[in-house]
């Protein structure tokens, strides 16, 4: 039988949840077997997290890397028998606005990095909404073309929560993946390096919200916006697990109501 470290380690992680599972570990002790963890750790490393100022955001992340581990072993009955997962409480997260880039934003950004193939990242990550770890590992092979568009495929093994999703690709991602193939030669660190730079560059270095995982937050909201696109799509093109990610764009979505509105004003 694994220990949680062992298990831990056979897993697919992004750098940031590799490193809140790490510490998680270290705060358990990295040699029990996850039959060991019971509600009461859990609780203990929620407040232990609390006590170090950690929002309840992170603080959901962190036991999401928990959560991760225990169910990869309750998946496994013939190896752990464990009866059941042991249960988690989510924290309450803040309800502040989103970061989004801006048009004249993107226009700054696009003049600062230049020829820079973090530029081609940056903006394959504006047009597709995936997470900045999921671009780092699809190759170029999974590429397809369907009825003259084309679309990449994030196998389970390549995305956060574990699904394999479709994600359509503009004309202007379409130029950037036929000029460089994919980013699997871009360094994670060297991105984030990049990025802090472009940040004060920008004039923006104390924007503590300007960070890449905003140009997520600006794909899923351009979409919204257009009015066009409905939720549940949104949903599917970002691969939420939980709906409840998805309705924070539901605000930006105003013509959806207006062109709701004439049906009451139609009714006799």
């Amino acid at each position: 039988m694994k220990t949680i470290k062992e298990i831990k380690d056979s897993m697919l992680w992004e750098k940031c949840q590799d490193s809140r599972a790490e510490l998680c570990l270290k705060f358990f002790g990295a040699e029990l077997s996850p039959n060991d963890i019971h509600e009461e750790d859990i609780e203990d490393l929620t407040s232990h997290l609390k006590q170090r100022g950690i929002k309840g955001s992170t603080i959901n992340r962190y036991l999401a890397s928990v959560s991760k581990i225990l169910k990869y072993a309750y998946q496994r009955p013939n190896v752990y028998q464990m009866n059941r997962v042991p249960h988690i409480v989510w924290q309450e997260e803040s309800k502040a606005r989103l970061r989004f880039m801006t048009v004249e934003e993107e226009q700054i950004m696009i003049k600062i990095l230049g020829k820079s193939p973090y530029l081609s990242l940056f903006l394959f990550l504006l047009d597709t909404g995936v997470r900045l770890g999921e671009a780092l590992s699809f190759k170029k092979g999974a590429i397809q073309k369907l009825e003259g568009k084309y679309f990449i495929v994030l196998y389970g093994d390549e995305t956060k929560n574990g699904t394999t999703r479709s994600v359509p690709l503009t004309r202007r991602c379409v130029a950037i993946v036929n000029a460089l193939g994919d980013f699997s030669h871009l360094d994670y660190n060297m991105t984030e390096r990049v990025w802090t730079r472009l940040r004060k560059d920008m004039g923006l270095a104390n924007d503590k919200q300007f960070v890449i995982h905003c140009l997520r937050h600006t794909c899923a909201s351009r979409l919204a916006q257009s009015g066009k696109v409905e939720l549940h799509f949104i949903k599917e093109w970002l691969g939420h697990k939980s709906y409840n990610m998805t309705l924070r764009y539901a605000h930006l979505m105003p013509k959806n109501l207006l062109k709701a509105v004439s049906i009451l004003e139609d009714y006799k």
